[in-house]
C-alpha cells in the first residue's frame, strides 16, 4: 500500500512538473545560477607568480593602461624618512625646582620642632624648649608627605640628632642640582640607538627644542646614583660617615628621570616626513610587453608582474558575475525564443525537453569544470592561458550533442552545440580556438550519428569522431600559436583530441538507455527492437487477431516506403503501422478482417454502439502501448491514426435509420489529429489498405483512382493541416502506395493440379502455351477429379 502511494506520489509530481508553465523559467535561472557561481572561483584568472631568476613560460603583456608603484623604492624612502628623523626627548625643567622645594620644606618642617614654643605653634613641649625624640616621631609622617620618600626611623633620628639643619638641606640640593642640570635619562640604552643623528630635545614648560648629539653625557637611573656619591664627595668631606650615607641615600631616592623619550610625537613627526614623500610610478600601457616566454624574472620585471597581478586581483567580482549573467541569459533567451520555443518537436511535451537539454547542459559544463579543475592543479601557472594545456580537447563535448541528437534531432542539437561550446569557451579562458575545437567536434559528431540505427554505430561515430579531432588539433597547432608547436607537444594534443572523440561516443552509449528510461524517450535503436515480429505484443496479435496482423504488415510496408519517399523517418513510420491497431486485441471479432465465421457480430448493434466499439480501439491501444511502456511515439501513433475523422459507414447507416437527432461528434474519433509526418502517413496507409483489399477487382487504374480519392477526402477534412505535411508530399506518398497495392493485388493466373494438353504449334510443333484461363465450370470439373480420396487421407482427412 504505501509502495502504491509512493508511486502514485511519484507520478502526480511528475504530471505537475510536465505541465507547469513556469519549469522553463525555472530552468533558466538554475543553468545561469549554476555557471555564473561555477565562475566566482576565478579559475580563469591568469598567474603572475614569479620569483627574481624565474624563466617565463610564456609571453605576458599589459591588457590595459595603469600605473606601477615601485613598493621597493617606496619602502626605501618610507624606511629614510623614519631613520632619519630624530627622536623627540622631553626635558622637565621643573623638576629640579620641585625636588629642591620638598627638601627645603621638610627639612624647614624638622628645625620648627626645635623652635621655641611661641613660634612653634605648639609643637614644643611645654615644659622644654627642645622636644624629645619620641614626641618628634609624631611628626615622622608629615616630614615624609613632604619630602616626597619614606624614611626608616634610625635615618630620621640622625636628622633630628642634626636639628635638621641647613647645612644638611644645602648638601641635598647641592648633589640634587648637580645630577639633574646634568640630565637623567629614563632609558640610556634607548638613547644611545640614536646616537648616530641624535635628539631633538624638546623642553616641556617652554616648548623650545635643541638637538643634541653627545648623548653620553646624560646618567641613566643606575648611572645617576652612582653619581650621587661622586658628586657628594667633595661636597661631603667634612661630614660624618653616617650622615654622609643618609644623605647620599636620600638624593639617591629623591633623584627621577627629568628626560624622557616623547613616542608619540615622534611617531607623528614620523608620520608627516613619510606622508611628504612622492611614491615613484611606472606608467605601463595596454599591450606593452611586460615579458616574453624564456626571459628570465629581475627585480623590475618582478615589480611590474606583481603590479599586474594586483591589477588582476582587484577585479570586481560583483561586476564579472553581473558579466557572466548577462551573457549567459542573452544566449540563452536567443535561442530559446528564436528557435526552440515554437519547435514542433519540441511543442508537444516542451518541459521534459527543456528539462532534458537542461540537465544535458549542466551535465557537460560540469565535466569542464571538472578539466578545469584538474589542469590548475597539476600546473598552477596555466590559469590565465588554461587553452594552452591542450586538456580542454579530452573533454567529451561532442558527446552531449551526439545524445540531443539521438532523441531531438540535427536540427536541436546545432543550437544546443552552440549554447553549450559557448559557456564551456567560457570556463576555459574565452580562447577562440577552444570554440572552434568544441563547435566543430559537436556538429560533425551530430551528423554522423542522426542516421544510425544501431548501437554499434555510436562506435563507428566515436572512431570517426576521433580521427576528425586528430585533424582538428593539428590545424588548430599549426595555426594558432605564434610559433610552431614542438612535435612532442603536438603529438600530445593529438592524443587527447583522439581519447575526446572515444570518450564521448562510450558516454553517449552509456547515456542513452539511462535517458530513455528516465525521459521515455524511443531511440532509433529502440524502435529496431519494437520493430521485431517476435515482440510478444506481436506474436499475440498475430495468434488472436491474424486478419488484424495482416493488416498491419501491409500498413507498415506502405508507411515505411512512403516516409522513404518524402525523406521522413521510415523505421518510426514502420513501427508505428506496427502497433497502430493492437487496441483490436480488445474486441477481435468486432472488426471485419478477423470474422472468419462469414458473421458479422455489428448487424446485432446499434450503429452508434458499433461507433463506439470502433472508437475504443484507440483508447485501448494507447493503454496498452502504456503497458508494454512503447514509448511515446507509438502511443502518439496509435492515437494519432484516425485523428478526428468520421466513420462514414455508421453515421451514414444511423442516418438512414431515421435518426435525425444524430450528433455527428459521436462518430468521430477523438483524435489529435496527425501532429507528425510518419503518423500521418500512417493514417493514409491505413486507409489506403483498408479500402483497397474492400475492391471487387483490384486492378492498377482502380487502385490509383481508390488511393487518389482518399487521400483527397482525408486532406479535404482537414486530418493533415497539424503534420506539415505538403501537396508533393502527399503525391509521392500516392505513388508509392500505388506500386505496392498495385504488386500485392495484382490478378493471378488460376493454376491447375493436373496439366491439360496443349495445342501444338504448326510451325516449330512445339505445344503452344496459353495465359488463358479455363472456364469456371472445367476448372471446376478437373479439380474434383483430381482431389481424389487418396488426396484427402493424405491429408489426414476422411
Amino acid at each position: 500500500m504505501k509502495k502504491a502511494n509512493k508511486q502514485g506520489w511519484v507520478k502526480q509530481a511528475g504530471q505537475v512538473l510536465s505541465s507547469t508553465p513556469y519549469l522553463p523559467l525555472v530552468l533558466f535561472l538554475l543553468v545561469v545560477g549554476l555557471f555564473a557561481l561555477a565562475q566566482t572561483f576565478d579559475h580563469s584568472t591568469e598567474s603572475y607568480v614569479y620569483k627574481t631568476g624565474d624563466v617565463a613560460g610564456r609571453d605576458i603583456k599589459a591588457p590595459k593602461d595603469f600605473f606601477i608603484e615601485d613598493k621597493a623604492t617606496n619602502l626605501a624612502k618610507m624606511d629614510y624618512a623614519k631613520t632619519s628623523i630624530r627622536a623627540v626627548y622631553d626635558f622637565d625643567a621643573d623638576l629640579l625646582k620641585n625636588i629642591t622645594a620638598d627638601i627645603t620644606s621638610a627639612m624647614h618642617f624638622g628645625r620648627q620642632m626645635f623652635q621655641p614654643r611661641d613660634n612653634a605653634q605648639g609643637l614644643a613641649s611645654p615644659e622644654s624648649s627642645a622636644p624629645s625624640f619620641s614626641m618628634a616621631l609624631t611628626f615622622k609622617p608629615e616630614f615624609e608627605k613632604k619630602l616626597g620618600i619614606e624614611i626608616s626611623k634610625g635615618a630620621f633620628q640622625i636628622l633630628f640628632n642634626e636639628e635638621f639643619s641647613e647645612k644638611i638641606t644645602g648638601h641635598l640640593t647641592a648633589i640634587i642640582n648637580t645630577i639633574l642640570t646634568n640630565g637623567v635619562v629614563s632609558n640610556k640604552e634607548i638613547l644611545l640607538a640614536e646616537e648616530e643623528k641624535g635628539i631633538t630635545l624638546r623642553t616641556i614648560q617652554s616648548n623650545k627644542e635643541r638637538v643634541i648629539t653627545n648623548l653620553k653625557v646624560f646618567y641613566g637611573p643606575d648611572q645617576a646614583k652612582t653619581m650621587v656619591r661622586v658628586v657628594g664627595q667633595p661636597i661631603l668631606k667634612s661630614v660624618n660617615y653616617s650622615l654622609t650615607n643618609l644623605i647620599v641615600d636620600i638624593c639617591q631616592r629623591l633623584l627621577r628621570p627629568n628626560i624622557t623619550l616623547n613616542k608619540n610625537e615622534t611617531e607623528k613627526r614620523i608620520r608627516e616626513a613619510q606622508a611628504r614623500i612622492k611614491p615613484t610610478l611606472y606608467q605601463i600601457k595596454a599591450g606593452e610587453m611586460i615579458i616574453r616566454e624564456g626571459e628570465r624574472v629581475d627585480e623590475l620585471k618582478l615589480v611590474k608582474l606583481n603590479a599586474l597581478s594586483e591589477q588582476v586581483e582587484d577585479k570586481d567580482v560583483i561586476m564579472t558575475i553581473i558579466g557572466i549573467c548577462m551573457f549567459t541569459t542573452l544566449l540563452l533567451i536567443v535561442v530559446y525564443f528564436l528557435y526552440l520555443k515554437d519547435h514542433p518537436k519540441l511543442g508537444r511535451d516542451m518541459n521534459k525537453h527543456m528539462t532534458f537539454l537542461t540537465l544535458g547542459l549542466l551535465l557537460y559544463i560540469g565535466f569542464t569544470e571538472l578539466a578545469v579543475y584538474i589542469a590548475q592543479t597539476s600546473n598552477p601557472e596555466i590559469a590565465g592561458k588554461i587553452a594552452s594545456s591542450a586538456i580542454y580537447m579530452v573533454v567529451p563535448v561532442p558527446g552531449a550533442a551526439m545524445i540531443t541528437c539521438i532523441f531531438l534531432g540535427f536540427d536541436i542539437a546545432l543550437y544546443f552545440s552552440l549554447v553549450l561550446c559557448s559557456l564551456c569557451t567560457i570556463s576555459f579562458g574565452c580562447e577562440f580556438q577552444v570554440f572552434l575545437f568544441f563547435f566543430l567536434s559537436s556538429i560533425t559528431a551530430a551528423y554522423w550519428i542522426k542516421e544510425r540505427n544501431e548501437r554499434h554505430h555510436f562506435i563507428v561515430a566515436g572512431f570517426k569522431l576521433a580521427l576528425f579531432n586528430a585533424c582538428l588539433a593539428i590545424a588548430l597547432g599549426f595555426f594558432m600559436p605564434s610559433q610552431v608547436l614542438p612535435w612532442g607537444i603536438l603529438l600530445k594534443q593529438v592524443t587527447m583530441a583522439v581519447g575526446g572523440g572515444v570518450f564521448a561516443a562510450i558516454l553517449t552509449v552509456g547515456f542513452t538507455p539511462l535517458i530513455e528510461v528516465l525521459f521515455n524517450y524511443t531511440t532509433a535503436a529502440k524502435l529496431l527492437e519494437f520493430s521485431n515480429l517476435d515482440q510478444p505484443l506481436i506474436k499475440k496479435l498475430m495468434i488472436e487477431a491474424p486478419g488484424t496482423y495482416n493488416h498491419s504488415v501491409i500498413v507498415a510496408t506502405l508507411a515505411e516506403a512512403a516516409a522513404s519517399a518524402i525523406h521522413a523517418d521510415s523505421l518510426k513510420a514502420k513501427v508505428m503501422a506496427y502497433y497502430h491497431d493492437i487496441g483490436k486485441l480488445d474486441k477481435t471479432m468486432y472488426f471485419i478482417e478477423n470474422q472468419s465465421d462469414g458473421r458479422n457480430r455489428h448487424d446485432k448493434l446499434s450503429p452508434s454502439m458499433s461507433a463506439l466499439i470502433l472508437i475504443g480501439h484507440v483508447k485501448k491501444g494507447v493503454e496498452m502501448a502504456k503497458k508494454y511502456k512503447l514509448g511515446n511515439e507509438i502511443v502518439e501513433g496509435i492515437s494519432q491514426h484516425h485523428g478526428t475523422s468520421l466513420i462514414k459507414y455508421f453515421y451514414n447507416k444511423s442516418r438512414k435509420a431515421g435518426n435525425e437527432k444524430i450528433n455527428e461528434d459521436d462518430f468521430r474519433y477523438p483524435g489529435p489529429k496527425p501532429q507528425t509526418r510518419e503518423a500521418g502517413i500512417v493514417m493514409l496507409a491505413d486507409v489506403a489498405e483498408a479500402a483497397t483489399r474492400a475492391l471487387e477487382r483490384p486492378t492498377p487504374s482502380r487502385i490509383k483512382g481508390r488511393v487518389k480519392e482518399l487521400i483527397n477526402d482525408i486532406f479535404a477534412d482537414g486530418q493533415l493541416e497539424e503534420c506539415e505535411m505538403t501537396l508533393k508530399d502527399l503525391h509521392q506518398i500516392a505513388k508509392s502506395f500505388n506500386t505496392i497495392l498495385t504488386s500485392i493485388y495484382h490478378n493471378r493466373i488460376e493454376y491447375t493440379d493436373k496439366p491439360q494438353d496443349k495445342k501444338l504449334d504448326k510451325k516449330n510443333g512445339k505445344p503452344k502455351d496459353t495465359d488463358r484461363q479455363p472456364p469456371k465450370g472445367e476448372a471446376a470439373n478437373s479439380a474434383l477429379v483430381q482431389k481424389d480420396r487418396t488426396d484427402l487421407k493424405r491429408l489426414g482427412l476422411r
